[in-house]
């Protein structure tokens, strides 16, 4: 079991528990970025600074990309449509974000797994950057859903 410490400003303002998994496996490479491995045994005080609290120096396992290589254009459709079905897959999942954060604020268990908040937030971020992308708006090109999700949301 790992506890981490999110640091802000050089405060303590949050306790994270790992519990049996990886850090990188349950949340984002950039929100990672803001932790230290805490001591087994030391107690963490929100809002006490970071640098009177002993940290365990950690070098954290490359976050692989989860979202697939596509493959080449094969047809294509009008860039206005892409971004409006780019829109609606923002906007149909937008409240499952909501329910998890609103479910970590307050303290509960969260309706998903934390693979499963992971993988939702970068389909999100592909779904963001694929009009940037060579192979926008290819149909084939558009940003995979997790197949969880699909299943959900009856996506395919």
């Amino acid at each position: 079991m790992a506890i981490y410490a999110r640091v802000e400003n050089g405060v303590v303002v949050e306790r994270i528990d790992a519990g049996e998994y990886a850090i990188c496996e349950l949340f984002a490479p950039s929100f990672v970025e803001t932790m230290v491995r805490v001591l087994e045994g030391q107690e963490v005080e929100i809002g006490a600074p970071i640098s009177g609290l002993p940290t365990v120096a950690e070098e954290l396992p490359a976050q692989q990309n989860r979202v697939v290589a596509q493959a080449p254009i094969v047809a294509e459709e009008e860039p206005a449509a892409a971004l409006v079905w780019r829109q609606a897959s923002l906007t149909t999942t937008e409240w499952l974000v909501t329910r998890h954060r609103d479910e970590q604020d307050l303290g509960r268990g969260t309706s998903l797994k934390p693979t499963q908040y992971l993988e939702l937030l970068e389909y999100r971020q592909a779904l963001r950057d694929w009009p940037d992308s060579a192979l926008f708006p290819a149909l084939n090109a558009r940003p995979l859903a997790p197949a969880w999700l699909a299943i959900k949301t009856g996506e395919q």
